[in-house]
């Protein structure tokens, strides 16, 4: 959809079981790209200044909210969750709508 803002999936953990994350990974990549999504930010060793972050932050961006949603959704990725589930600990997954930029 030319125009419509886009949305994300942002995830902030702490990978236990990186040989399990590595498989999640390997499935759940091309389901995301299927529903158009593309990994902006990708890193492993966040080093926290403030507050309670995880070690690890992902943000996919999606054409849509809603694209993202669907990802989510997807009955597909019901056994792909629960592989990330297991090779992680703390943290959250959260769906996003377009980011602002302020100045």
């Amino acid at each position: 959809m030319a125009g419509s803002a886009p949305g994300y999936l942002i995830g902030n953990f702490t990978v236990t079981d990186p040989e399990l994350m590595a498989q999640y990974s390997q499935l759940a990549g091309p389901l995301a790209k299927s529903y158009g999504g593309e990994v902006v930010v990708a890193v492993s060793g966040l080093a926290t200044v403030e507050g309670q972050a995880q070690s690890t932050l992902v943000v996919i961006r999606f054409p849509s909210l809603a694209k993202a949603e669907a990802f989510y959704q997807d009955p597909a990725y019901a056994p792909m969750r629960e592989l990330r589930v297991k090779a992680t600990t703390g943290g959250f997954l959260a769906l996003v709508p377009s980011l602002t930029i302020i100045s």
